[in-house]
């Protein structure tokens, strides 16, 4: 469908351009670093094609690239080209020591000492990390209100634990999300711009399992006498503190996020740009195919273990058997004289049989007052239709037991970090898709669009008018590009693999292509609004020159920064 404006109204496409930058870990921050790298490459009307970029909607790994980036800008002296070779070289496999940094902080107690308003968390050490490092200190303040520089509207995106919404650290807008926010919007203002962006980067990045929760406000603001922090602190939404998560829960692409800054701006953007290193793969579930023996019943295991908290006949036996030595060796029975060795062993044997009659009377006592406590939580949680049902498992054979719960467990992990995640990541899309004011305004690249593979929802289709077709060097380097696992570190196989350059030459060739893609459907649309097509022509072939040099060379622009 056509995009409904004014008939005699001109569709720019490239001249007002949001960026959404997705989680994964270091494959999403280095694949961002390349799309922006090319993007300050290519030019559009005489100018770095980045320029035009006013919007940035970031989530975890894309967060470390999306504030690097956006601090940079504002500096007085900015240059893309000093910010990407800073940005490379800090983390580089031989100069990257962000996890070691942060492992290092967690164990020291003097970290914790100097910075006791930070609960002791391995999150919160990563945060103290990024605080430090050139790339990302200072606060918000470098974001505030109408001040900044290029970029008209940024958002870093995580999720909150109290609505389970994205809570959007963000210069115009809500600060948080509209539950936290709207009644509170005169004590959080207060503080938006005091917020670190190192703790913004934890927030963001804060994936589950891997990460706790770091807690608003009491872990980002060090003066807890501050009367601005005191006042959100009264409010009965932060009490207790919210806990704030890695973005990727609630939005991993950030499209959300981006719609909303689309509807802030005045008639719109003009393109959106969603960068996502997010798979359409998962591992499988598998069955757990434990065989199934005849062992201990739960009840026949659990009555084995309660029978040794009683007083049992071998105690007081004991305790009896050491006294009757004692007493026997004393009335001369086992010869003329009393024996100094019989006293000691009756002894020893009298106080073992006393400590274990002992212990036994304690433990018995114990014992049945936990029992008695256990069975009324029991009758008063659970239900009494599934009362007999419950009952049924102390039937059943412990092995069967162990793989039921594997089972649940596996599968639970699964639909969490899988299902989950690729869900929320289908209706993202439906919903960026289904906007019809987006028509010719939008465009997605993923780090996996030019690997080669076939998907399971669809073949490998390039866009034929597009030549050459990927060559076998640019499939190789998207393939190892898009299997790197998701972390905040580089291992082995990463360093072997060359992953962190494959990774900033995919943004490269991937968005170039993608651009190329954009153009000739957009020129294939007799409904475009477009009425002089000279600079796009422009941009058009400079783009395609670029794909032809990526296809023979793919890393050529990646050796030409560094």
């Amino acid at each position: 469908m056509p995009v409904e404006i004014e008939k005699n109204t001109e569709f720019k496409p490239f001249e007002n351009i949001g960026l959404c930058f997705s989680g994964g870990g270091y494959r999403a921050t280095f694949f961002a670093l390349g799309v922006l790298s090319y993007l300050d490459h290519v030019s559009y009307k005489n100018k770095p094609l980045l320029e035009m970029v006013k919007a940035l909607s970031t989530v975890s790994g894309g967060t470390l690239t999306g504030v690097g980036y956006a601090k940079a800008v504002q500096e007085p002296d900015y240059d893309f080209k000093a910010f990407f070779k800073r940005f490379y070289n800090t983390f580089t496999p031989e100069n990257d020591i962000l996890l070691e940094t942060a492992i290092s902080k967690l164990e020291d107690d003097a970290v914790w000492k100097d910075n006791p308003y930070k609960k002791r968390s391995l999150i919160n050490a990563f945060a103290l990390t990024y605080a430090e490092m050139p790339l990302f200190e200072g606060s918000f303040e470098n974001f505030k209100g109408d001040d900044i520089k290029q970029l008209e509207q940024v958002c870093f995106n995580a999720t909150d634990f109290s609505f389970g919404l994205s809570y959007r650290f963000q210069n115009k807008g809500y600060f948080g999300n509209n539950p936290l926010y709207k009644e509170n919007q005169k004590e959080i203002n207060a503080l938006r711009n005091k917020v670190k962006l190192g703790d913004v980067i934890a927030s963001s990045s804060c994936f589950p399992v891997g990460f706790e929760p770091l807690v608003f406000p009491d872990d980002y603001f060090e003066n807890h006498n501050d009367p601005d922090y005191k006042n959100l602190k009264e409010l009965d939404r932060f009490i207790d503190g919210v806990g704030i998560m890695d973005g990727g829960i609630a939005d991993n692409q950030g499209i959300g996020s981006m719609m909303l800054i689309n509807d802030r701006i005045e008639n719109g953007l003009d393109l959106i740009i969603v960068n996502d290193v997010g798979s359409y793969k998962m591992t499988p579930w598998q069955q757990d195919t434990t065989t199934i023996g005849k062992s201990f019943t739960i009840k026949h295991a659990t009555n084995k273990i309660l029978q040794y908290f009683t007083i049992k006949p071998l105690y007081w036996i004991t305790l009896l058997l050491g006294l009757g030595i004692i007493l026997l060796n004393n009335m001369l029975v086992f010869g003329s004289a009393a024996y100094t060795g019989l006293y000691i062993f009756g002894s020893a044997l009298m106080g073992i049989g006393l400590l274990l009659t002992i212990f036994g009377l304690v433990a018995f006592v114990i014992k049945a007052s936990v029992l008695s406590r256990l069975k009324t939580l029991f009758k008063k949680n659970v239900p009494e239709a599934l009362l007999d049902d419950v009952l049924t498992f102390q039937k059943l054979d412990i092995s069967l037991i162990q793989r039921m719960l594997t089972e649940r467990f596996t599968s639970a992990m699964v639909m969490i970090n899988d299902v989950f995640l690729k869900q929320l990541r289908r209706l993202n899309y439906d919903l960026f898709y289904s906007k019809v004011e987006l028509t010719n305004k939008r465009i997605t690249t993923t780090v996996y669009k030019l690997n080669g593979q076939k998907t399971p929802y669809s073949a490998t289709n390039y866009n034929k008018a597009i030549t050459p077709s990927p060559s076998k060097n640019l499939k190789s380097v998207s393939l190892t590009a898009s299997e790197t696992p998701t972390t905040l570190w580089w291992d082995k196989t990463d360093i072997a693999k060359n992953r962190m350059e494959t990774l900033i030459a995919c943004g490269q060739f991937t968005v170039c292509y993608e651009l190329m893609d954009y153009i000739l459907k957009l020129k294939a649309d007799k409904d475009n609004q477009i009425n002089d097509f000279t600079q796009i022509d422009t941009l058009y072939n400079a783009l395609e020159a670029d794909w032809k040099s990526f296809n023979k060379k793919p890393l050529w622009l990646l050796d030409a920064l560094v």
